[in-house]
């Protein structure tokens, strides 16, 4: 096919995304066939994707052995996700009730790679999604435990904390001492370096080249945004906390709020974005040690942001690719949350 041929499929397939499930996997099955008898279309369209999206598009019309059959095309074509991409089989079948064979594939996933977090949350969030909460919270358990005895890599401790939370409530049982549990880490020495750092409330950028410039932002998890009028009553006055109405809005509109900034940078030219998640129980230590008497405290998070972003290990990298599991921390794909168009502010 053609370039304005290609382009005009794309096009289409955008534009289907938006409208009903039934038109988007007819839109999806043609662009398959398409790529499968056209190489330079199957590298336009990149057709793993492609096969994603329709078993998404089949789930959403009922057409369960349809959208099985995708997931697991995705595992033969070398889809790779984090949890394992066996785990998209496990998500239909437990949405479907098939509890025998889900569980199956979450056992085998899990005893393979024992210390990816992400199959706890995933297993996790799912059982709690269809009501199952004494399955979620036996998977939520082993998935918090791991966050906070290897550090919270992967920073799932809110999110888990959360999602136990509910299974918790919905049990009838009272929070324990797994729920106040935190991550044993060491914060990262300040290191000095030949150029000073300029900060600006939120954000953190040092001296360099615009294309080469690195970008940090300072961003409350979940777990910390709910406590924020309380922890950052100076937030009250920030567009990113509120609605024209000056009413606060939810972490899931902050957030997107957050890449809308994070998108403005990179169409400024700025290419090394990352992410700082700013907890209070690391947050305080650092300001005691490092700027006592600095008063404002979006400069301090600035600061702050500098400091753990010379670590990259301590920050989220963004943007994800478009399948990976969002920077937010929602669990979800980043082109299903905060990467999404079109969603409400």
């Amino acid at each position: 096919m053609r370039t304005e041929d290609l382009d005009r499929l794309h096009a289409e397939i955008r534009r289907a995304n938006r409208g009903p499930a039934a038109e988007y996997a007819d839109v999806l099955e043609r662009a398959i066939a398409t790529c499968e008898g056209d190489s330079a279309a199957a590298e336009y369209l990149d057709v793993v994707d492609l096969h994603s999206e329709l078993a998404e598009a089949y789930d959403r019309l009922g057409r369960v052995e349809e959208a099985l059959h995708q997931a697991d095309l995705l595992v033969e074509l070398g889809y790779r996700s984090q949890p394992d991409p066996r785990c998209r089989r496990a998500e239909l079948l437990t949405r479907h009730g098939r509890l025998p064979e889900a569980a199956a594939i979450w056992d085998a996933v899990a005893a393979d790679t024992p210390d990816d977090v992400w199959v706890y949350n995933n297993a996790g969030l799912e059982y709690g999604a269809i009501g199952e909460h004494e399955l979620a919270l036996d998977w939520l358990t082993r998935g918090l435990e791991l966050a906070v005895r290897t550090g919270d890599p992967e920073r799932l401790v809110g999110q888990l904390r959360d999602l136990r939370a509910t299974s918790l409530a919905n049990l009838g049982r009272e929070p324990d001492e797994l729920q106040k549990a935190t991550p044993t880490q060491t914060l990262p020495a300040r290191l000095e370096s030949q150029a000073s750092p300029r900060v600006s409330p939120e954000v953190s950028v040092a001296r360099q080249p615009a294309s080469q410039m690195p970008v940090a932002l300072a961003w409350l998890p979940a777990d910390e945004y709910a406590e924020w009028p309380q922890r950052w009553p100076d937030l009250a006055d920030s567009p990113l906390t509120h609605d024209q109405n000056g009413e606060p809005v939810s972490h899931a509109v902050y957030c997107r709020r957050m890449d809308g900034r994070l998108r403005d940078h990179a169409e400024a030219g700025m290419s090394r974005l990352s992410v700082v998640p700013v907890r209070s129980d690391e947050f305080l230590p650092w300001v005691a040690e490092y700027a006592p008497d600095e008063q404002d405290p979006s400069q301090l998070r600035a600061q702050y942001a500098a400091d753990v972003a010379r670590d990259p290990s301590r920050t989220v990298t963004w943007p994800p690719g478009r399948n990976e599991s969002c920077w937010c921390g929602s669990g979800r794909k980043y082109k299903k949350c905060c990467g999404a168009p079109g969603a409400p502010l």
